[in-house]
């Protein structure tokens, strides 16, 4: 072998050149490439995004929010009785307590009150059917007193109440109808929440019979109700806006779903 330094002969495998010094023998690992212009840099690291699975969708979001919206003015009044109905049942009430305590006579009569949310319509059923038979009544008395005036007489029961239960069945049924919504509501916000989003059936299947549970009571039962007999004043506004924000949470849904498909 020949130094490449010099050009001297020297014996193979020698470590250095005895002549010039020049280092012989293979390069160190350390050592850097010919033709290398520096240490290769170490490449940065890719920002991996979150997945989109994880992530919540915004019209998810939204549409829990307008459920939780109608849940609100689902549990506000959505029944106003008129101020002349309130007074009047307030005197009736007194009379009938005052004639219990003259007689000793089991004679009691309920109150109205101003105003009545969807779980208290049981109760709004029991006064207005109570106040309803008594007004039945009156007129069944007054019919068989003009008969017995008459030469014609009229047997009648007054023990038997004779008023309309058509209100009351209203009522109840709107109350069962606006509890049962309300629960699958709040299982289907749950459900949203418990999957982030990805789970939106149930919620739009909630606020759907909400909705409609609703905006029929603002726009035909309460009118209904009202014509029947029931002394009601203004509209139903609380069971509008319950209507309205349970519409809104179902477009969300269906939004979100195509979207996703």
């Amino acid at each position: 072998m020949f130094c490449p330094q010099c050009g001297n002969q020297l014996p193979d495998g020698s470590a250095f050149c005895g002549k010039c010094g020049a280092q012989l023998g293979a390069v160190p690992a350390s050592a850097p490439v010919a033709g290398a212009r520096g240490p290769v840099a170490a490449a940065p690291a890719v920002f991996k995004a979150p997945s989109a699975a994880g992530a919540f969708p915004p019209l998810r979001i939204a549409a829990i929010v307008a459920a939780a919206v109608a849940l609100l003015f689902a549990l506000m009044p959505w029944f106003t009785t008129s101020s002349a109905a309130v007074t009047a049942s307030g005197y009736a009430s007194g009379g009938a307590e005052l004639i219990a305590g003259l007689t000793g006579a089991d004679v009691s009569l309920p109150e109205f009150e101003e105003s009545y949310a969807p779980f208290q319509f049981g109760e709004l059923a029991a006064t207005a059917t109570t106040y309803l038979d008594a007004e039945a009544q009156i007129a069944d008395a007054a019919e068989a007193a003009e008969a017995a005036a008459s030469g014609r007489a009229r047997a009648i029961s007054l023990a038997e109440p004779q008023g309309s239960r058509k209100p009351a069945e209203a009522l109840f049924g709107a109350m069962v109808r606006w509890a049962a919504s309300c629960l699958v509501v709040v299982a289907g916000v749950v459900c949203a929440l418990a999957t982030r989003g990805r789970n939106g059936l149930v919620l739009g299947i909630g606020t759907g019979l909400l909705a409609a549970e609703a905006l029929a009571w603002a726009f035909v039962s309460y009118g209904v109700l009202e014509s029947a007999g029931l002394a009601a004043s203004g509209g139903a506004t609380n069971a509008i806006v319950c209507g309205m924000a349970s519409v809104a949470a179902i477009v969300c849904v269906l939004i979100s779903r195509q979207a996703k498909a």
